[in-house]
C-alpha cells in the first residue's frame, strides 16, 4: 500500500502542483485540505502517513492545527507534520517543532519529492 499524504494548501494551484509532483513522481497517493479545519475534518476520518501543512491559512491557520493535534494525538493518529510555508520567522520555527512538528521548510527552497523520500527511509 502507497504512504497516505495530505497537503494542507489555501491555494489551490500550489496544492495541485505539490500533488502532481507526489503523485507522478513519488508514487504516493495525495489528497488535498484547503484549510486547516478541512485539515482537522479529513485526518479524523482516514490515517495519513505525512501531513505537509501550510501555516498562513483562515479562518483556521496552520498553528492551531498543530495545536489542535497535540491536544487530540489519538483523534489524529499521531501524523507526522512537516510545516510548508514562506513563513521564516525563527521564533514561529521554534515555537512549531517544540508543539511537534518533524521539519520546518520554506515552500521556494524545497525539492518536495528528495523531502518525502529522505522522510520515508
Amino acid at each position: 500500500m502507497n504512504k497516505q499524504i495530505l497537503i494542507v494548501e489555501d491555494e489551490q494551484d500550489i496544492a495541485n502542483v505539490f500533488k502532481k509532483q507526489l503523485v507522478f513522481a513519488g508514487g504516493y497517493d495525495v489528497d488535498i485540505a484547503l484549510g486547516g479545519q478541512e485539515c482537522l475534518d479529513m485526518m479524523g476520518k482516514k490515517a495519513y502517513d505525512l501531513v505537509f501543512l501550510d501555516l498562513v491559512m483562515v479562518p483556521v491557520d496552520g498553528v492551531s492545527v498543530m495545536k489542535t493535534m497535540k491536544e487530540n494525538p489519538k483523534k489524529y493518529n499521531n501524523a507526522p507534520v512537516i510545516i510548508l510555508t514562506n513563513v521564516t520567522a525563527e521564533s514561529t520555527k521554534q515555537e512549531l517543532v517544540a508543539i511537534g512538528a518533524k521539519d520546518f521548510l520554506v515552500k521556494t527552497d524545497i525539492d518536495l519529492i528528495q523531502v518525502v523520500n529522505e522522510f520515508f527511509k
